[in-house]
């Protein structure tokens, strides 16, 4: 897979789950986390991730640059759009490496002129490979469990994604989807074997996330896509059906049981597909009954 596809998808989280990766970053719960526009107005250049954190009552920008592979560049760009969102926004700015893989970084950059020392730049440089995966997996916010597979671990493959993939059933079911995929990317990029990765993750349910839409054509690695793609198909109408019902369940705490028989007369994978993506989402039982009565109207 192209690292492209693996930068994708690390910023949708990290958007998506902003305050679980400040305190990966801080090692405490901000207070409030607000995502800001990311570009620079001034010269049109684009920062990563860009977010206005209150901790303790103190107002800062953290600015967040994601890194797959490595960049001899990297101190200078985030050097450059430190000073532009400091001047954009007024606040004191604190930048952020994010390194996925490779080599561990120091983070500071600087240099002198004759008497003058002109830049004396540091930043933070969070490198998975140092963090230790079981005390994140057990500890950490749920929106960082995705990138276990790329810390330091001794637990077994196998091992290391069943317990995270447990990690993520616990979460809200709207968020389950997008974590799944993800936890399957990241440990792919992990080197933990295809077969692995596919016996312990609900691929089925990853269909649900737009971000499975968006790198599905992008996959180069057949073997993966081969093998979600199979895992999508073995998850039968049965088990799509039985996901639908358990995070209708999950969702409005009532156990939607009624519906079961209406969702077993509809026979389109598509449909069940479209359905399934409308109860992670829904609010009431009430509310999905309406969506089925679009589908089948004999539903009412």
């Amino acid at each position: 897979m192209i690292l492209q596809e693996y930068d994708l998808i690390i910023k949708a989280l990290v958007e998506r789950y902003s305050s679980h990766f400040v305190q990966l970053v801080r090692g405490i719960p901000a207070d409030r986390v607000e995502r800001l526009e990311k570009e620079a107005v001034a010269v049109k250049r684009e920062s990563d991730v860009l977010l206005n954190v209150c901790e303790d009552g103190y107002e800062y920008i953290m600015l967040i640059e994601i890194q797959t592979r490595p960049d001899r560049e990297m101190p200078l760009r985030l050097l450059e759009y430190t000073a532009m969102q400091h001047r954009e926004y007024r606040k004191p700015v604190y930048p952020v490496v994010l390194n996925l893989t490779g080599r561990p970084q120091e983070g500071e950059y600087g240099f002198d002129c004759l008497d003058l020392t002109v830049i004396a730049f540091s930043y933070r440089v969070i490198n998975l490979a140092d963090l230790p995966a079981e005390d994140v997996l057990r500890y950490g916010p749920v929106g960082i469990v995705p990138l276990v597979p790329l810390m330091r671990r001794q637990m077994p493959d196998e091992e290391l994604v069943a317990s995270c993939a447990r990690r993520i059933r616990e979460a809200p079911a709207e968020w389950v989807p997008d974590l799944y995929v993800g936890l399957a990317l990241f440990a792919h990029l992990g080197k933990i074997p295809d077969e692995i990765i596919l016996r312990n993750i609900e691929v089925s349910r990853m269909e649900a996330s737009p971000l499975f839409e968006g790198i599905r054509q992008k996959w180069v690695n057949e073997g993966i896509q081969k093998g979600i793609q199979e895992g999508i198909q073995k998850g039968s109408r049965e088990d799509r059906i039985e996901a639908i019902l358990e995070v209708l369940e999950e969702n409005t705490g009532r156990y939607p049981g009624e519906l079961a028989v209406k969702l077993r007369a509809i026979e389109d994978m598509n449909t069940l597909k479209m359905l399934f993506r409308r109860a992670v989402r829904v609010k009431s039982l009430e509310e999905f009954q309406a969506v089925l009565s679009d589908v089948l109207p004999s539903a009412n």
